[in-house]
């Protein structure tokens, strides 16, 4: 049986460090999405999947209130989905997903019309024959080091040809599994609030060993020391990896104090959002625009209400949830005309009708505050 462990959670309803069933868990980030997607409100929630031995297998952030999942599985669905893979890795992929998907209560299933696992592994199997998979292959897709996304290497089963190879594949085995030991225990200390040992332990591992998110991990207990150089450096001496992490975090701190090592119009784009300085965002030349920032922008032409610019902005992507902010904003605006002109053609009025004209103004005043919260 699979389970979920919540590590870092930016709301009260997700506890961390509480491990969970998969039909609990499916059950309570499908409650707390659907609240914060009525309130308007997002969070995010980094996440562990456990397998029977409590090993972890899997390691995702969830995003809360965006509407891109709706649950923890199916976030999990959704990105694995999306990664391109052999027909050795397609299959190991989708045990993983049956898996998971067993464990979701019936209620919860999503069935807007896609296939079922069970369908799309059938379709697959017919049209490309990818091995079939043995008890103890199917295993080895839950095990591997505990800041991977999922080990899906097809060359640690490959067949060796002859017992020269078989021993080199063996020693080759045995040292990433002692260095993913090592790498596991590091982040433990980590979680355990041991940050100067874990950065210790990870500085004396070959960089060049380290996967992508693990190298994130580390980058990131650097930014937490303030150890701004020595992130940058383990990036390959690019600064707006570091920058892009920092404004993530939503670190306005870590945000400014980064800037003055390394400026640039980038991070005075992004500091100037998280400090809601409109006008000195926009005022910004040679940012390097990504959809995130796309998105900020076109969130800080609404907030100056200008409406037009916002939509030119939102053009550069595709984003379904700020094309109905933006929706939202031009109409509610339009309410709150239309609801002061009825305020004025009250008061211009002989007679004057003081309770129609108050519950108008009250009105106006919830729509205004509505299109401020936006």
């Amino acid at each position: 049986m699979l389970s979920v462990m919540f590590i870092k959670s930016e709301t009260k309803e997700l506890k961390p460090f509480q491990k969970l069933s998969i039909p609990e868990a499916c059950e309570i980030t499908e409650t707390v999405e659907t609240q914060y997607r009525l309130t308007r409100k997002k969070a995010h929630a980094d996440f562990f999947i456990l397998d029977e031995e409590d090993q972890e297998v899997y390691v995702g952030t969830l995003s809360i209130g965006s509407g891109h999942a709706r649950h923890v599985v199916d976030h999990i669905k959704k990105k694995l989905s999306s990664l391109k893979m052999d027909d050795i890795q397609e299959a190991r992929k989708r045990s993983f997903l049956e898996q998971l998907e067993k464990e979701v209560p019936d209620h919860l299933k999503i069935t807007d019309g896609s296939f079922s696992l069970e369908e799309e592994t059938e379709n697959h199997m017919q049209t490309t024959q990818p091995p079939v998979l043995s008890t103890h292959n199917r295993r080895l897709i839950y095990g591997g080091g505990i800041l991977s996304l999922l080990i899906l290497s097809a060359t640690c089963f490959s067949t060796v040809a002859t017992s020269q190879d078989r021993a080199e594949t063996i020693q080759d085995l045995q040292k990433q599994v002692k260095l993913e030991q090592k790498i596991t225990g590091t982040y433990e200390r980590a979680l355990l609030g041991d940050s100067q040992g874990a950065l210790k332990r990870l500085s004396s591992i070959d960089e060049q060993s380290l996967t992508k998110e693990q190298k994130n991990v580390y980058m990131s207990l650097l930014v937490d020391q303030k150890k701004y150089e020595e992130a940058v450096k383990l990036q390959g001496n690019h600064p707006e990896v570091v920058e892009s992490m920092i404004s993530k975090k939503g670190d306005v701190s870590a945000l400014k104090e980064f800037q003055q090592t390394f400026p640039s119009s980038t991070g005075s784009f992004d500091l100037a959002y998280h400090e809601q300085r409109w006008e000195d965002m926009m005022r910004q030349s040679g940012v390097e625009m990504t959809d995130k920032r796309y998105e900020m922008k076109a969130y800080g032409y609404l907030k100056l209400d200008k409406v037009k610019e916002a939509k030119e902005e939102a053009a550069h992507i595709q984003n379904q949830e700020l094309n109905q902010k933006i929706e939202t904003y031009e109409k509610t605006k339009n309410e709150v005309e239309e609801t002061k002109k009825q305020v004025e053609e009250e008061n211009k009025k002989d007679k004057k009708d003081e309770n129609k004209i108050k519950s108008l103004t009250d009105q106006q005043k919830k729509q205004e505050e509505a299109l401020k919260n936006l």
